[in-house]
């Protein structure tokens, strides 16, 4: 059996963790900066958060003012007792203020159109779904029986929408919340304060523009700058923890820091794929040559982590890995010619070492060169005109949504419009939009009757709670996931509520100030977990229980069982009707990522043959984009899996982490080969490649055991070949070897026959390494 055979794909979990070091202020400042804008690509986060409770004050103050100027939405002078009309008088004005607050804050997270001029199209657009619902509501209201029905009817519109894209989703959402306050305040409100109520909401569009438009500009250049610093600040962490993890000598540990690298490495791609979006809205004319660039750092950068972790490993000699770590410290001072120095020693003190530790120190010394090179390329300016032909428009691997990666949602589009292969539940086909208005329909009824049951006053908290779940969740798994924390987060958020509740003694200001930190911090974490942003509002609703004067912890308590209706309704439906089970999502993803690395590999080997000329980059941010949708997708499932469908989620992932690191790394090298590839017996590996490739997604796509066959040895074969040694087509068939590891590992992970034909025992190093997994 040849070396081939042999070679152990070290798939790790882990990553390394910067050892504690005294830090001056200023070093401390800046790496708490770089992990501000590590965290938070572009500052997305941190700006919808600011825009929404900016917006929401603005508009609170301005429907204030409003209000005491006109007298709107008050009750007339002795038509009640002083008290009572004093009270109704405060009541009236605190839901004027809430109407406005609500648009402002639903205009920072809908009216995110790539153009600022869309983006004022679809705010000023915002308040007349939302006027027309709240009509209906009010209109209705009083008869108990159809307003139920109504509110089931609004629930199910509100998601078939979608169909219409972003503009859809806006208008199902404020329609939605318009006709719930109807339905809520039919008692105290009617059709005839409706242009009050347009009023407020069009005064919290105002405050929305104002913010949006003179306080928080936006600009594409500076969003594409801000993006920047974040890949820089995720550049710099990666960095560090491929240095440290040299140092690390005590197992365990090491590999809790690889796990740390890991996720680095995961969110480096995740900010590369962000920039190459808004290159495309911001810098048009240059995007393809800034897009090449950006795409030499990032993979020259991965593959400094993957050597630096794999001399950690295989039990390189202190010199050596000192040596490593000085080449990893010379890149963070930026000193060219510090690096210099720094790679010739580490190339240097790879002789006379086991074959293995050479090469790896001869490949980590290549990758700081090449990210010392494309990271001067990448600071240097770009012309309008790039010398040269024109290059072709430059069209990203995703589209952006509200400044973020799609996530899961490609993923689940795929699963919803193609048939499942379990039973009679799981194979339904139909568009999202038509499965998810299907079961909040069945959600939504269930929701009310229960609710209704329970308290007919309050029962709407369990229809909100209904709609919540359905909102920005795509598949079974995270609709159940996002209505688990809604009830985790509310009782959290009772409990914290009544504390602050106590704690402000009713001050009208204090709850303001209270409940725009609430929801600010709701908002900047949504993302970390639902169940922040589900705190916020508890809390917000806490406050505004007391300015209405009907808080109680009964009521909370109330709130906290309707909410329960909610998610239980949410948990039957999604288990039960049309189901999009997280299995069945997740086989969609690992065909999606296996197509995007098949197309990739294929064209690689025709590039080294010389028998194809397409570009390698767009597909390996295809490959990259659909890697991340399969992480997104897979995410819910790692912690409801158990035994040993959790140990082949984990070996799946693991595996499919390994080979996208190898075929970029592949594709990378084949770009840098000048000439074709003499044949030398690498055609036959590169057809036992294909074949192999194609038996791992006929597998994923119809669930029939296949067979892969390993190509290892004879890659191995042609690399004993070629001459002169250690150059990029070397590297790029050690490459090829690795791959072929990762997909034999792969192959296995889904249960296929795994064979391995090779006979031979060629002489020479075999090139191993730690490849961080996903």
């Amino acid at each position: 059996m040849s070396r081939g055979n042999d070679l152990s794909v070290q798939l790790t979990d882990d990553v390394l963790t910067q050892q504690p070091r005294a830090r001056s202020p200023r070093a401390w400042l800046r790496e708490a900066v770089d992990r501000l804008a590590g965290a938070d690509p572009g500052l997305n986060q941190l700006r919808m958060g600011l825009q929404a409770v900016l917006g929401i004050a603005l508009a609170v103050g301005l429907v204030h003012g409003f209000v005491q100027w006109t007298g709107g939405l008050q009750v007339a002078p002795g038509s009640a007792p002083p008290a009572a009309v004093a009270a109704g008088d405060h009541a009236l004005l605190v839901v004027s203020m809430l109407l406005g607050g609500m648009v402002a804050m639903m205009a920072s997270f809908v009216a995110n159109d790539p153009r600022p001029r869309d983006q004022l199209v679809t705010t000023v657009l915002l308040p007349l779904p939302m006027l027309a619902a709240v009509g209906a509501g009010l209109a209705i209201g009083s008869y108990r029986v159809p307003s139920l029905a109504f509110l089931v009817v609004l629930l199910t519109l509100a998601v078939y929408v979608r169909r219409w894209g972003p503009r859809g989703f806006a208008g199902g959402m404020v329609a939605f919340n318009g006709g719930f306050l109807g339905f809520f305040l039919h008692a105290q409100l009617g059709l005839g304060d409706l242009g009050w109520l347009a009023a407020d909401l069009y005064l919290g569009v105002l405050a929305s523009l104002v913010v949006r438009f003179g306080l928080l500009r936006p600009d594409t250049g500076r969003t594409l700058a801000r993006m920047r610093r974040s890949w820089e600040a995720r550049a710099r962490r990666l960095l560090r923890l491929s240095a440290a993890v040299l140092t690390e000598d005590d197992g365990r540990r090491r590999t809790d820091r690889q796990e740390q690298l890991r996720r680095q490495l995961v969110r480096l791609n995740e900010s590369t794929l962000m920039i190459d979006a808004q290159l495309a809205a911001a810098v048009p004319a240059t995007a393809e040559v800034q897009a090449q660039r950006l795409y030499d750092a990032e993979v020259s950068l991965a593959n400094c982590a993957r050597f630096a972790s794999a001399l950690a490993v295989t039990g390189a000699p202190a010199t050596v890995r000192v040596a490593a770590q000085s080449a990893l410290a010379a890149l963070l001072t930026g000193d060219a010619q510090a690096v210099g120095a720094a790679t010739t020693a580490l190339r240097a003190s790879g002789t006379g070492t086991s074959a293995r530790t050479g090469l790896l120190a001869a490949r980590l010394a290549t990758s700081v060169d090449d990210h010392a090179g494309a990271r001067r390329a990448l600071t240097a300016a770009v012309t309008d005109r790039p010398d040269g032909p024109p290059a072709a428009e430059f069209v990203p691997a995703v589209e952006l949504a509200a400044g973020w990666l799609p996530g899961s949602f490609p993923v689940s589009l795929a699963a919803s419009t193609t048939p499942g292969r379990g039973g009679v539940l799981d194979r339904s086909a139909m568009p999202p939009y038509v499965r998810t208005a299907v079961q909040i329909a069945v959600a939504g009824t269930l929701a009310v009757v229960v609710g209704d049951l329970i308290s007919p006053q309050r029962m709407y908290w369990a229809v909100l709670s209904t709609f919540l779940a359905f909102m920005a969740a795509t598949n079974s798994g995270e609709q159940l996931r996002r209505a688990l924390f809604r009830v985790t987060g509310t009782a959290a958020g009772i409990v914290l509520g009544d504390l602050l509740v106590h704690l402000t003694g009713g001050n009208t200001w204090a709850s303001l100030l209270i409940v725009l930190v609430a929801l600010f911090s709701g908002i900047y974490l949504i993302r970390v977990n639902y169940a922040f942003m589900v705190i916020g509002i508890t809390v917000t609703m806490s406050q505004l229980y007391v300015q209405l004067a009907e808080f109680s912890w009964h009521l909370l308590l109330l709130r906290l069982l309707e909410t329960a209706v909610g998610v239980g309704a949410v948990v039957v439906t999604v288990l039960l009707v049309v189901p999009l089970r997280p299995q069945r999502v997740l086989t969609a993803g690992v065909l999606l990522w296996a197509t995007a690395l098949r197309r990739l590999v294929e064209a690689t080997l025709d590039r080294l043959s010389g028998a194809g000329e397409e570009p390698l980059r767009p597909l390996v941010r295809e490959a990259d984009a659909a890697y991340a949708g399969l992480v997104d997708t897979a995410r819910p499932l790692r912690s409801t899996t158990f035994g040993r469908n959790s140990d082949q989620l984990a070996e799946l992932l693991a595996t499919s982490a390994a080979a996208r690191a190898y075929a970029r790394s592949l594709a990378a090298q084949a770009d840098a080969v000048d000439a074709p590839v003499p044949d030398a017996g690498l055609a036959a590996a590169s057809d036992r490649l294909r074949e192999s490739l194609a038996a791992v997604q006929h597998r994923i796509e119809t669930g029939e055991h296949g067979r892969y066959v390993r190509s290892a040895a004879l890659v191995e074969l042609a690399a004993e070949q070629l001459r002169p040694r250690h150059t990029a087509l070397h590297d790029a068939l050690r490459d090829l070897i690795m791959l072929d590891g990762a997909l034999a590992r792969l192959a296995t992970a889904l249960r296929m026959d795994v064979a391995d034909l090779d006979t031979t025992t060629p002489s020479g190093p075999a090139l191993g390494g730690a490849v961080p997994a996903a």
